[in-house]
């Protein structure tokens, strides 16, 4: 099993591309991955919605407090897990757990291994 460690966005969807049978992920993109996986297991229902209203969002350089509050009002997840999937993608969250298990989680670092077909 091919096991690669991951601390950018790009590393994390190269391993992922690459069908990594681990992935390590470290610093705070294993936070932003944690905060943001509620959104990724959501049903397609809230999906859609979170989608829509971050469409509708104008982004000016991040995702603010003041324009994330609506969409967590809408949904009911916490600010920090719609600005963490907003940054990462909602695409890849979706993918990526769709794809990999957490296996185990701790500040600043997240293991994922591929599910079995």
């Amino acid at each position: 099993m091919q096991t690669v460690t991951v601390k950018t966005k790009a590393e994390l969807e190269s391993a992922k591309s690459a069908r990594c049978g681990q992935i390590i992920v470290e610093g705070s993109l294993a936070d932003k991955l944690k905060q943001s996986k509620k959104v990724a297991k959501a049903g397609a229902i809230t999906i859609l919605l979170v989608t829509t209203a971050l469409a509708a969002i104008p982004f000016t350089g991040g995702l603010s407090m003041a324009a994330a509050a609506p969409v967590a009002a809408m949904t009911g997840f916490e600010i920090a897990a719609i600005i963490a999937a907003a940054s990462l993608g909602l695409g890849l969250i979706i993918a990526l757990f769709k794809d990999y298990e957490e296996v185990s989680y701790e500040a600043g670092k997240m293991v994922l291994k591929k599910k079995q077909s």
